[in-house]
């Protein structure tokens, strides 16, 4: 599979790699991380990797804490996150709206915006008051391909788009497998994105993140393009009597259609 980087000549390697740092810090089991640890994961040579955190500390990109030897994002992002939320009118309106529908749903609302070509990114999450949390976090990225909300983000654009995005992913004619339930048969993967097209909803247990149940629906804007997908994760371990899944199937696409009013001001 090609990255983004890969395929295009003018990017340049350090700023890739500085963002590819931000991004790995930003994800909840790598947010507080060693110089070995990022240089490993990231595949950047150890002196690279250093000189760029200390380039990235420098404006407080990231923060380096001398008695743990970690580095863990800088406080500068806040305001920056705060910066960039403001200019995201029709995502703000949809974060707002997330507590509600937690409140209605009682499980864990997550939100997600596509990065890149292959990439979506979680920019919100709502989790109700539960003995059981998920550890996912806004700013961590997934595969397009995974799960329900990349599957339903994915099953709205255009076949070409589809086909484009498979052949990215596709290793000896096989789409990588995440868990023993993901899909790995490129035919049976298309034939499962027309199906979600055709009835509006994700669902999936476990294809991408291992105990996961999860819906999830579209959002499109006022042209009929997708611009966010919407999901409801549930743990594996309720039983039916604890979780009726039509019923929060009809809620989800409720509150997308709801939503996708909302928002069609803005386009």
């Amino acid at each position: 599979m090609k990255t983004t980087g890969e395929k295009n000549s003018n990017f340049i390697p350090s700023v890739y790699s500085a963002l590819n740092i931000l991004e790995f810090l930003s994800n909840e089991k790598h947010k507080e991380s060693t110089l070995t640890e990022i240089s490993i994961a990231l595949d950047i040579s150890k002196s690279t990797c250093l000189r760029i955190l200390k380039t990235l500390e420098l404006k407080d990109f990231v923060h380096f804490n001398r008695l743990s030897k970690r580095y863990k994002l800088g406080s500068y992002l806040i305001p920056l996150g705060s910066r960039s939320e403001e200019m995201n009118d029709y995502i703000s309106t949809v974060i707002s709206y997330l507590p509600t529908i937690c409140a209605e749903v009682n499980q864990t609302v997550v939100l997600a915006k596509r990065k890149d070509a292959l990439n979506l990114a979680y920019i919100a999450k709502e989790e109700p008051n539960q003995k059981i949390r998920l550890t996912i976090s806004p700013g961590e990225i997934f595969p397009i391909i995974g799960g329900a909300v990349g599957k339903s983000y994915i099953a709205h654009l255009t076949d070409i788009q589809i086909n484009e995005i498979i052949d990215e992913f596709i290793v000896d004619g096989q789409l990588p497998r995440y868990t023993e339930n993901t899909i790995t048969t490129p035919e049976i993967f298309m034939d499962e994105l027309r199906k979600i097209r055709e009835e509006g909803i994700a669902e999936t247990d476990s294809e991408h993140t291992q105990g996961i149940h999860a819906l999830a629906c579209p959002i499109l804007n006022g042209k009929g393009e997708v611009v966010l997908s919407i999901g409801f994760f549930i743990h594996s371990s309720l039983s039916n009597d604890e979780c009726n899944t039509q019923i929060l199937k009809s809620s989800l696409k409720k509150h997308a259609k709801i939503l996708e009013n909302l928002i069609s001001r803005y386009f």
